[in-house]
């Protein structure tokens, strides 16, 4: 009897400890994450992909900061032809907490973003196989992006996130609205 009842001290007591170095203020984070912009077609066809690379910064309330690098891949079809449209952009911006469990270990986030880039089709080139010109330049584009996190704390340091995420990007000639379906990790230092 005295087995299981130090037993169940000593869950309850690494249990609430697990909590007690989580989301404080300051604390900074590396976010890594790959994702699927969400297209009208299938989505994970011809070898679309965006990657980021972001730090956190945590704010009150479990609130953070993210400023972040992503890098977006997108193919257009073109009769029997797929031309590449990249996407480089750096983004900061804000998200606050909409919903948390009482132990934090499962948040749902949402925020907005500035984002500003480089956008490239077909690297640069204009004539295409058959003879046609593409009409779209390369050129900086920004915007801004919203995002919808769902935070999930396997430790204290260690976070996997699954997000939805829309850039709006102006002075673009291939797409305004940009939705993707992003997941990955968060190592918190």
């Amino acid at each position: 009897m005295k087995r299981i009842l130090l037993f169940m001290v000593m869950t309850v007591t690494i249990a609430a400890a697990s909590h007690a170095q989580r989301l404080i203020p300051g604390q900074r984070g590396l976010q890594l994450s790959v994702g699927v912009p969400v297209t009208g077609n299938n989505l994970f066809e011809n070898g679309n992909f965006t990657a980021e690379m972001a730090m956190t910064i945590n704010h009150k309330r479990a609130n953070y900061w993210l400023f972040g690098l992503e890098y977006t891949k997108r193919h257009f079809a073109y009769r029997d032809m797929q031309i590449p449209s990249e996407t480089v952009a750096f983004e900061g911006g804000y998200l606050l907490n909409l919903f948390s469990d009482t132990g934090k270990n499962v948040l749902l986030n949402t925020g907005i973003t500035a984002v500003a880039g480089y956008e490239t089709v077909n690297r640069g080139e204009k004539l295409l196989p058959d003879g046609a010109t593409l009409l779209t330049r390369d050129r900086f584009v920004y915007g801004g992006a919203y995002h919808l996190a769902l935070d999930i704390y396997t430790t204290d340091n260690l976070v996997f996130f699954v997000k939805g995420k829309c850039n709006v990007l102006w002075k673009s000639d291939v797409e305004m609205f940009r939705p993707s379906l992003q997941t990955g990790i968060r190592l918190i230092f």
